[in-house]
């Protein structure tokens, strides 16, 4: 198995994060305008990419506000199915919050791993934006491919 991981310190509240991990209308703010979410544990959720041709499913399998996030991927591209996301939030350095996200699961570092890398870089950056500078870098529609 491979797992995707990365860390960084980000100038915001646990709260603040766990709050733009699971809410709507924030997570659209960061990661896809298309995003579809509840904050309730055993509650579908749902993000896609380029007008629907990309869809995830996910399921919140645990919510520890200010603290943690989990989701089970449940569809998606072969290599995404029966992966689990975690989020671990914890008291940083020089009053920032330590942001880890895990992503675990993948059945080897073939095929599309080093773009799943790269891109959780991307929207860790992009969510950074969104609670440092009031905009992310969200994936939209002006993203899709002529």
């Amino acid at each position: 198995m491979a797992d995707v991981l990365h860390q960084v310190g980000m100038s915001a509240s646990q709260e603040q994060l766990f709050s733009a991990l699971t809410q709507e209308s924030e997570i659209k703010q960061w990661w896809s305008e298309h995003s579809s979410f509840k904050t309730e544990v055993g509650s579908e959720a749902s993000v896609s990419f380029y007008g629907g041709m990309v869809e995830f499913k996910l399921r919140v399998a645990e919510l520890e506000p200010g603290k943690k996030v989990v989701w089970n991927v449940e569809g998606g591209p072969p290599d995404w199915e029966n992966t689990v996301i975690t989020w671990t939030l914890s008291e940083g350095e020089n009053g920032q919050t330590s942001v880890h996200l895990a992503h675990t699961g993948f059945p080897s570092t073939e095929g599309n791993f080093a773009g799943v890398n790269y891109n959780w870089g991307w929207y860790m950056t992009s969510l950074m934006f969104y609670l440092q500078k009031g905009e992310g870098m969200p994936h939209t529609d002006a993203d899709m491919p002529a």
